[in-house]
């Protein structure tokens, strides 16, 4: 009989390494977007400090991907912690010391993004080698659900400490929960490499058979767009909901509480995003999805104060656990372990890339259009993923 995924110790030491990697994350989340703008008081260097990470993905992916078909997987991940934890912390003592400037979040942000690369591919690599097939969509849904649990903790958390203690405590926590995940990763103590060796070619040569492999998955191509288009209006509501709530006066604890809300959301999405899952075809799952979130976003339009501005983002947050258990999962079934990493990294830098450009956006609309130009062209943008699904013939049989 297979065991509960909570007492499975492999499983249980990545996911919950993470889950303390992500609190941290959001802690610092809400802080960052605050700092740039009290520095510099513009959207869009807010926007482009938030994106810097997807941009660099996006240069180191590929290569990363092959190193980590390679390389100890759980070495790499380790020391991929314990980098950005560096990095990470030097933006908390200088600004402990009030000495930050502008060009070190920036310098900080592409060291963390760095490492961020290795540890994000690692990780998504040995998710598979820790739970079983079958395990998988309730894995994915419980780690959908830690990722909206720390949306629940981290924003607030990072709002008090930011009007209460300062900027510099959010970073320390960040920081610390980094060096916290590397000791996690640490006590793995099952391989996280590939069942089978794998024939030492030049680089190239693995590239190129991850290009062929992917371009034979049309369906999983897809799936990668529709994750994308999603990750840029994720991206460009966090920027757009502190902007509208700032508009309608709200302190930095009241903006992290709107984050917290919608992970509520979140969390109770991810509760029965596995069973919906396991019970309907993919087709009618995307489609209907899509609809709703392209309706729920939509509502952002008449959210005239900070309360409502909460419950959409909660709608919002209760729909996308579906699409992470979907995606996760085609995504396992698809793709051969030793070919993962290398996948992954196809797969990753079109996300990511969307996930930075959606930051960049956001500040741009935000600063020259305004919040209703905003809402209404990403609610543009919802509604042409929802006519892609409806209209894809690949998904008809699925």
């Amino acid at each position: 009989m297979t065991k509960p995924l909570w007492q499975q110790r492999n499983f249980m030491l990545l996911w919950s390494g993470q889950l303390v990697s992500w609190v941290g994350s959001r802690v610092s989340g809400i802080a960052l977007p605050l700092v740039v703008l009290a520095l510099t008081n513009s959207p869009v260097q807010a926007g482009g400090v938030a994106g810097i990470r997807g941009l660099v993905f996006i240069i180191l992916a590929i290569p990363a991907g092959v190193l980590m078909d390679r390389w100890n997987r759980r070495t790499v991940m380790v020391l991929a912690n314990l980098g950005s934890g560096i990095a990470i912390g030097s933006i908390a003592v200088a600004l402990f010391f009030h000495q930050l400037t502008v060009l070190q979040v920036y310098i900080a942000s592409v060291a963390d993004g760095i490492f961020f690369v290795f540890a994000n591919l690692g990780r998504l690599i040995s998710f598979p080698k820790v739970v079983s097939k079958e395990q998988y969509p309730a894995a994915s849904a419980q780690s959908a659900a830690s990722d909206n649990f720390a949306s629940l903790i981290g924003p607030p958390l990072g709002g008090f400490l930011y009007q209460t203690i300062g900027a510099f405590m959010s970073f320390f926590i960040d920081s610390f929960s980094y060096f916290l995940n590397a000791i996690s990763v640490f006590f793995i103590n099952i391989p996280l490499g590939t069942e089978t060796p794998i024939e030492r070619k030049a680089i190239r040569h693995d590239i190129k058979e991850a290009f062929v492999l992917f371009w034979r998955q049309p369906l999983l191509q897809f799936i990668t767009l529709l994750t994308a288009g999603r990750r840029i209006i994720e991206s460009g509501s966090y920027l757009l909901i502190i902007v509208l709530a700032k508009e309608h006066h709200a302190s930095s604890l009241f903006i992290g509480s709107i984050f917290a809300v919608g992970a509520i959301g979140g969390i109770l999405g991810s509760l029965g995003a596995a069973k919906i899952h396991n019970n309907f075809k993919m087709r009618p799952l995307l489609m209907n999805a899509s609809f709703l979130s392209f309706f729920i976003f939509s509502l952002y339009a008449v959210a005239i104060n900070n309360y409502l501005l909460a419950a959409v983002t909660a709608l919002l947050y209760s729909i996308e656990p579906l699409f992470e258990v979907i995606a996760a999962t085609y995504t396992v079934n698809v793709i051969p372990d030793e070919i993962r990493g290398r996948i992954l990294s196809l797969t990753r830098p079109i996300i990511y890339g969307a996930y930075s450009l959606g930051f960049f956006i956001a500040g741009i609309l935000l600063q020259y259009l305004g919040g209703n130009w905003t809402i209404g062209l990403f609610s543009c943008l919802l509604f042409i993923l929802f006519l892609a699904t409806l209209l894809n013939k690949k998904l008809v049989t699925t």
